[in-house]
């Protein structure tokens, strides 16, 4: 989805809830640029060592989760490592999350064998929420915030018309 329809929300939620009833597993959220950054570190630590710890801490859990894989667009080093991640976790039976401004089929410039084992999973699309939701959304966060001055014109009006973020509706609440 489109920037501001709670991408990272819902990956942070899912890990959330696998901690809840798994506890035991082990749960990894990183964004797209931390697993480039980290894997950076690695090779620039020109040690074996290091690769190895990175791989380890990647490849080592029950479940990852990558926030905006996109941005690993152009950076074959992380593609490659990406790649040979991804792979071991799937044959180990692991489960794999990523979240990504479109789906997989229009990301350009990236791996064909990244595309197709993305496309292996389940898709989802999160679309704009619908003016009830909107309005949902906005009496939770006064519930949050304690910001019970606001009338229900206000928040009628924002619902309807700030309707392409979340981040944007909440902005102007």
């Amino acid at each position: 989805s489109g920037v501001g329809l709670g991408k990272t929300h819902l990956m942070h939620s899912i890990a959330h809830y696998i901690n809840k009833i798994s506890p035991e597993k082990k749960v990894l959220y990183v964004t797209s640029e931390t697993f480039t950054n980290e894997l950076i570190e690695a090779i620039r630590n020109k040690n074996d060592k290091s690769i190895l710890q990175f791989r380890e801490k990647y490849r080592n859990i029950d479940v990852l989760l990558i926030d905006d894989i996109q941005f690993i667009i152009n950076k074959d080093r992380t593609q490659e490592e990406f790649f040979h991640t991804f792979n071991a976790l799937f044959e180990s039976g692991k489960q794999i999350v990523l979240s990504a401004d479109c789906p997989a089929s229009q990301i350009t410039n990236m791996d064909d064998r990244l595309k197709t084992r993305f496309s292996q999973g389940m898709t989802v699309e999160l679309t704009a929420p619908c003016y009830e939701m909107r309005v949902a959304i906005l009496r939770q966060k006064m519930l949050k915030w304690k910001k019970s001055l606001i009338t229900d014109e206000v928040v009628e009006f924002l619902a309807r018309n700030i309707t392409q973020s979340v981040r944007a509706l909440e902005g102007a609440l």
